[in-house]
């Protein structure tokens, strides 16, 4: 009766364990839609968790992004609603310079609000110091 080899797993367990490591590091930073450089307000939040967001880009100069694509502001309604299809739970993030008309940001939340958004929030930073 011939013994059979033995096959060591353990060099392929610990490639495994090192891509999934390396996944887990990526993936915040991939997912998150932050190309278009908006200087947000400042305010003690917690930290976000990562999952795929809707995020609406608001800058200074009255540019407005959809996950960091630049479309009209009279798009804004048919955009969020076909992104919101998709899953109508999904995190609607906006993200607006501090130095906008807040008005701009209200009429962006109303029309957010108006198409079925459930969950939204605004984007802040942190203070220094905290």
């Amino acid at each position: 009766m011939k013994r059979m080899a033995n096959i060591d797993i353990l060099p392929m367990a610990c490639v495994g364990l090192i891509l999934v490591l390396v996944m887990m590091i990526m993936a915040p930073l991939v997912m998150t839609h932050t190309q278009t450089q908006v200087d947000v307000p400042k305010a003690h939040t917690s930290e976000i968790k990562t999952e795929e967001n809707l995020t609406i880009t608001y800058t200074i100069e009255g540019q407005l992004l959809v996950n960091d694509i630049e479309i009209l502001p009279e798009e804004l309604g048919q955009v969020i609603a076909k992104e919101l299809e998709r899953d109508p739970y999904q995190l609607a993030i906006v993200r607006a310079d501090k130095d906008v008309l807040h008005n701009d940001v209200l009429e962006i939340l109303a029309s957010m609000k108006k198409v079925g958004a459930k969950r939204i929030a605004c984007a802040t930073k942190r203070p220094k110091g905290d």
